[in-house]
């Protein structure tokens, strides 16, 4: 990450044809609700992306997602295509708030492609979906990841997220125990939201 990560702006705007970001770069992405025809997008980002960062979002060697996979995903929850402003058939990282069983509760996941790490899309991104969940009954957004996944790790301290305490935890949601690498960093969403009142540095760019 560099050093500036945490303290760069956000040009996060939204829009009806969807939320637009200026990466620290200068780069502009768009992001939309997901649907089911961008499979096939997403599964060519994954190509792209290398071992280390899929294996971050994941914690296994999946290089791919399934059709039925992604079904859960943008029907269960609510998910996001980021693409650059000019290249609409080109995902470049897709967001997840998927609800986890308990009330008031989801799992946001996030997976950027490695050419569109540390520009700032992380955080905005992470931001947006802080934003948006209260309009799909999300009071707290847990993620969960590896002790060792620097960019994650960052983009949930930068928001003010506490990490869940093991014996809360009991299990997975298959009922087996997480090992000792995985962290869930929780982090609570406001009433009525937005990008800048969300706490932690959410007018701010990051990973």
């Amino acid at each position: 990450m560099t050093p500036d990560a945490l303290t760069a702006p956000s040009t996060g705007t939204a829009g009806p044809a969807g939320h637009r970001i200026r990466t620290r770069s200068g780069r502009m992405t768009v992001t939309r609700r997901a649907e089911a025809a961008d499979l096939a997008a997403v599964n060519a980002m994954h190509g792209r992306c290398s071992p280390q960062t899929l294996f971050s979002r994941y914690q296994t060697g999946r290089s791919a997602l399934r059709e039925h996979e992604w079904a859960r995903l943008t029907r269960q929850g609510v998910s996001w295509v980021t693409s650059p402003v000019h290249r609409p058939d080109v995902v470049v990282a897709t967001t997840h708030l998927v609800h986890d069983g308990a009330e008031g509760r989801g799992e946001l996941a996030l997976l950027v492609e490695d050419g569109w790490q540390d520009v700032g899309l992380g955080t905005a991104l992470a931001c947006w979906t802080l934003s948006q969940a209260p309009f799909f009954g999300v009071r707290e957004a847990v993620v969960v990841t590896t002790r060792d996944n620097r960019r994650m790790t960052a983009i949930c301290t930068s928001l003010g997220a506490h990490v869940e305490p093991a014996e809360a935890l009991g299990g997975t949601r298959d009922g087996t125990e997480d090992g000792g690498d995985i962290v869930h960093f929780v982090l609570a969403v406001p009433e009525e939201a937005t990008p800048r009142r969300v706490r932690g540095t959410c007018g701010h760019a990051s990973a």
